[in-house]
Order: C-alpha cells, then structure tokens, then sequence
C-alpha cells in the first residue's frame, strides 16, 4: 500500500483506491470516544462526495458509539441518497445513533462480536414552559422519525414475518414503540440483530465469510 494512502486513512478516514471510508470519532484530548458529531460528519460527507464522483461500490467500517441526532442524521442521508451501492461494516458497538446510521446501507454487516442498542433519545429541556414544551414536541418527531426508520428495515426481518401472517408498517412500528418503552436501552447480539432485521448478516456467514467477499459485492 503507497504511504500516501495509509496516511489519508489514519489522518481523514479514506482509503480511495479501495473506495472504503473509516466512519469513527476524531481523538480528542480524552482517551475517551467522542461519539458521532460535526467533525466526524463533515468529514465523511466530504470523502462520500470525493468518491461518489466516479461510479463504483462504496464500503464503509463504522466503530463509534451514539452521538449526536442532527450530525447522524447528515451521514444517513448521504449515505441513503448516494448513487454508489453502500455497504457498511460495523464493529464494537452500534449503539443509539450509530444504529439508526447502519440502517441507511443497502448492504447492513456486523463483525460477529458486536454489540447492537437502540432506545428512544434523550434531551436537556431549559427555558420557559413554552420553551420545554417545544422542545419535548420535537423530541416526539425525532423518535418518530427513528421508528419510521427502523421499521423500513425491520419489515423484511425473519422475525416480523414469522410473528405476523398479515404484515404492514404499522405492525412493526407498535412493536418497536412497546419495545422501547418496556426497556429504556435494548441491546441485541449481533445475531439478534439480524434476525429482527436491524442487520443483512454478520461477517464470517456463509455469505460473507470474511471481509474481501464484503469487498467483492
């Protein structure tokens, strides 16, 4: 490998000539993950741009905690209105808004050892009552709109179609909604994960026996 592609790599996340982007949270002054933020989303919608530009697969290993729901949300739809095919390879943990990110891949893998979590938000409510009640209104469509985008997904799930003979949209969004609420962080296997539909497979199937053959799709 040239060392000015193992450079880009380590310094902004891209790998060109194999069109792969590493999605993870910049160092801080804290040994601590930063989580999903702007540095972190600027950053990807620009090498996403860089490599939309040709035509081809585009891969992505994503390694980061939850994080913020407005700087996510920029990674999902770059990710969802890219006109490359996007396949997105998690690793650790795919917690909170991480796990709404993996949704927008046409291709959704997990390393084997991963860990999966989604719960309802949360916010820090200051200001008059006017102002608190704003902002729980726009809490509410926030976790509405994460549910729309879990059950896109989740439909196709072996799960949802073997607990449902006659199933719709709305099934599975009543499911999810008693779900989280019965449990204020729901944390998934990377097998279970796939299995309700929050995931395509896990790397080292059958399929994907190893991450050239993500590479290969």
């Amino acid at each position: 490998m040239p060392e000015d592609t193992l450079n880009n790599i380590h310094s902004i996340g891209i790998d060109c000539p194999s069109r792969e982007i590493y999605l993870h949270g910049f160092l801080g002054q804290t040994e601590e993950e930063p989580g999903i933020e702007y540095r972190m989303a600027t950053a990807f919608v620009k090498n996403m741009n860089h490599l939309t530009k040709k035509d081809g697969n585009i891969l992505i290993h994503m390694h980061t905690i939850g994080g913020s729901w407005h700087d996510g949300m920029a990674i999902y739809n770059t990710i969802e209105y890219s006109p490359c095919p996007v396949a997105i390879i998690a690793y650790g943990s795919v917690s909170s808004m991480s796990s709404i990110i993996l949704q927008s891949a046409g291709t959704r893998l997990m390393m084997p050892d991963t860990e999966f979590m989604l719960h309802f938000g949360s916010t820090a409510l200051s200001g008059d009552s006017l102002a608190v009640i704003s902002a729980i209104d726009n809490e509410k469509r926030i976790n509405d709109r994460m549910l729309d985008i879990y059950t896109k997904r989740c439909i196709e799930g072996e799960f949802f179609r073997k607990q449902y003979k006659s199933l719709n949209k709305d099934k599975v969004k009543s499911f999810l909604t008693r779900k989280l609420k019965d449990k204020s962080d729901w944390y998934l296997s990377a097998e279970e994960s796939v299995y309700y539909g929050f995931a395509d497979d896990l790397v080292g199937s059958k399929k994907y026996k190893n991450t050239k053959d993500v590479r290969n799709l």
